[in-house]
């Protein structure tokens, strides 16, 4: 399998830590969606979006959701991340999904104010961002105390964290003990300390 994305990207990272707790094999290939030619991104994906996954068939599958559901789908049952279902499931799937929404404010406000050049930026827009990621963050440690461990929830709970902690770490500066010590115990395993996001 080929996995194509970036370094700092939180769904490439939540796909590639996926692909490690399965023990998958799998071929890193990096790419900017910001390059002239997205470097060669269009190829596998008529979006130019990461991540895309490409599995042995060699037919490619892109966004985050769809890749995790092949990946469950095509895994022996003990390797597999998500509860089959029930209510543990439902929880598992909103932690999931928050931490997703998480993620996608940081990078919205990463792009906002990295990428789009000072006289265009708004100000405005950039404070609903950081709430919206503030909020979302309080929310999802709230809701992850509250419940057993789960691998699922914690890869995606990680790269909600962390991503935000490394672009705008004003933002996780207080409270948050639960997903500070998430973060903190999952990093010290070699796969998670092996895609921490990193700029440029």
């Amino acid at each position: 399998m080929i996995l194509y994305g970036g370094r700092l990207s939180p769904f490439v990272r939540r796909v590639e830590l996926w692909l490690a707790l399965q023990h998958r094999q799998v071929e890193r290939r990096y790419v900017s969606a910001f390059a002239d030619n997205f470097d060669g991104l269009l190829a596998v994906n008529p979006l130019g979006r990461v991540p895309v996954l490409v599995p042995e068939s060699g037919e490619p599958l892109f966004e985050t959701s769809a890749i995790i559901d092949y990946l469950e789908d095509t895994a022996d049952p003990a390797a597999r991340l998500l509860p089959a279902s029930g209510p543990e499931r439902w929880r598992v799937m909103q932690i999931l999904a928050l931490s997703h929404g998480i993620a996608e404010k940081g990078i919205a406000l990463y792009y906002e104010t990295a990428r789009r050049p000072a006289p265009y930026q708004w100000d405005e827009w950039q404070a609903r961002l950081r709430t919206q990621i503030s909020n979302g963050l309080r929310a999802l440690d709230a809701q992850l105390r509250d419940m057993p461990g789960s691998p699922a929830a914690e890869i995606a709970a990680c790269c909600a964290y962390d991503i935000n902690a490394v672009t705008f770490p004003e933002l996780v500066n207080t409270g948050l003990e639960h997903l500070k010590a998430i973060s903190a115990a999952a990093n010290r395993h070699p796969a998670f300390a092996g895609t921490y996001p990193r700029k440029g």
